[in-house]
């Protein structure tokens, strides 16, 4: 086993934990809420918001896919960004504030 495919198996698992766990707690916020009626979202910002990280994210992803044909060292960067965002989806649930459990 070469140290980088360590390294990849550390993460991957690092990142299912981490998915795992946000999917969890998510699924129980929203079925401890499911009987409250009144949910009220305001989403009349998001893309004011989160416009930049999404530009980010596509030039990202065009970048990565084209390097891989400059050096075989970024062949390496798509699985580990796909890594990153299961990790980041899985932080996405203890970060949401309506993920939060209502005391």
């Amino acid at each position: 086993m070469t140290p980088l495919l360590a390294v990849f198996l550390v993460l991957a698992g690092l990142a299912t934990a981490l998915f795992i766990a946000g999917y969890v707690r998510g699924a129980k916020v929203a079925l401890a809420s499911y009987d409250d009626d009144t949910v009220e979202v305001d989403d009349s910002g998001d893309i004011k918001t989160y416009w930049w990280a999404i530009a980010i994210a596509v030039v990202g992803a065009g970048a990565i896919i084209a390097l891989e044909g400059v050096h075989p060292l970024f062949i390496y960067a798509g699985p580990l960004l796909a890594l990153v965002t299961a990790g980041g989806i899985g932080l996405a649930f203890f970060v949401d504030e309506y993920s939060k459990p209502k005391a």
